[in-house]
């Protein structure tokens, strides 16, 4: 002990700031502060609707999703703003999705249905129901999402800004309660997108337009050629549009509930997708980690570092880190990780309950109960899984072998490159 406190008092401030930084101590909760400040000084409230006269197609690519496309329509019929169409895309199921989808046509739920003699992939289908669309805005979204019955109307309402191109949607855990596993996604949610979202559209550095839920101006989406066929086409087509210099916005009142994966094995497999994506398009595609960029604005530049400053370099340097404390403090690491841990703990349950309140959402015991949990599941768990995933991308490309994408979409890709 006596090292340990030898350790903090001798160590100099930007030791102690980088060891914060990668514990992810400082992330959500600046978001949520900040976030706090801003409606205390505007007196911030949700802005009431007003009516809209844009007409919005909906667009819903699926593939085997018979099973929960009922609930995904039905929350249609309930919305403010009623979709001028509904279009189902079948992208080669092989449960009950087509009858499904043809029998809501024909009680007049759906008004087209596209189906893909084999599957194409996300992209394709979205793209194919693009070029039938006729709604001024185009709204895509997961079969297995569900919608707050404003939620269609308070998107369409971004787009008054002529230069707005893309608006995505907040987003909670639809099946939050099944297991621990859910639980833990539904905190992450809560602070990653609802907080962390809505503080980066207040600086216009949103980098990502969910494709559980986005809404997207029709002629530019089409003029700009769609979804990208490859792996991670939301985060690709967003930072492709706000290159070409459209607007992109975060709404935080305009919810959906999505499902997510209830095991721990099938969340680190769909994180290791969505992660290794990321990296490529970020790295390969865009070069975003080139110090300097010709001609680049200032929200361009802040949406870049938020991901380098406070995702890439901390969770490549967090096993070295590990690493370092151990052969600095030697027997007192393991001391200093239980203060931190302790620390992060209370953090996380303030973290929770502040959130709760910003998004005016209920606080499930099931929640507060997790909040002990979630540091280790954010900042160990799961930063480890991300480690290995950027490691193995940079080393091997890993995302050119993603199951996602259908393997004939795949073979095309790479014979190309």
């Amino acid at each position: 002990m006596s090292e340990l406190a030898f350790y903090l008092t001798e160590a100099s401030w930007m030791a102690l700031l980088f060891g914060a930084l990668i514990f992810d101590i400082p992330r959500y909760s600046f978001s949520l502060i900040s976030l706090s400040l801003l409606a205390i000084m505007r007196r911030a409230k949700v802005p009431p609707l007003q009516g809209n006269r844009r007409s919005v197609s909906v667009i819903l690519p699926t593939f085997n999703g018979g099973r929960e496309l009922d609930h995904a329509l039905a929350s249609f019929r309930h919305q403010s703003l009623q979709p001028l169409e509904i279009i189902v895309v079948d992208d080669g199921s092989t449960d009950d999705t087509r009858a499904v989808a043809q029998r809501a046509r024909s009680e007049g739920i759906v008004d087209l249905v596209i189906c893909h003699g084999t599957r194409c992939g996300r992209s394709a289908a979205v793209n194919a129901g693009a070029r039938f669309a006729r709604g001024d805005l185009l709204f895509t979204a997961d079969a297995d999402t569900i919608f707050a019955p404003t939620t269609i109307e308070r998107l369409a309402a971004a787009f008054d800004g002529p230069d707005v191109a893309a608006a995505s949607c907040n987003i909670g855990v639809k099946n939050e309660d099944e297991t621990v596993t859910t639980g833990l996604q539904g905190i992450e949610y809560l602070m990653s997108i609802s907080a962390g979202r809505s503080f980066l559209d207040t600086i216009d550095a949103i980098a990502c337009c969910s494709g559980a839920c986005s809404m997207y101006r029709r002629d530019v989406f089409v003029k700009t050629g769609g979804l990208d066929v490859g792996p991670g086409e939301d985060l690709e087509v967003t930072l492709r549009l706000r290159r070409l210099g459209h607007g992109v916005r975060f709404v935080p009142e305009a919810w959906a509930a999505t499902s997510v994966p209830s095991s721990l094995v099938n969340l680190l497999r769909q994180r290791a997708r969505w992660d290794r994506d990321a990296l490529r398009i970020r790295l390969f595609m865009y070069g975003q980690f080139r110090l300097r960029q010709p001609s680049e604005r200032l929200a361009e530049t802040l949406q870049r570092l938020d991901f380098i400053v406070l995702d890439l370099l901390p969770t490549l340097t967090f096993p070295f880190y590990l690493v370092y404390l151990v052969l600095v403090l030697g027997d007192a690491a393991i001391y200093l990780l239980a203060a931190v841990y302790v620390f992060m703990s209370v953090l996380s349950l303030f973290n929770i309950l502040l959130a709760h309140v910003l998004f005016s959402t209920s606080t499930s015991l099931f929640s507060l109960l997790l909040a002990p949990i979630f540091p280790f599941f954010q900042g160990f768990i799961m930063k480890l899984a991300r480690f290995a995933t950027y490691t193995a991308e940079i080393l091997f490309s890993s995302s050119s072998h993603d199951e996602y994408v259908p393997p004939r979409v795949r073979r095309a890709l790479l014979g190309h490159l």
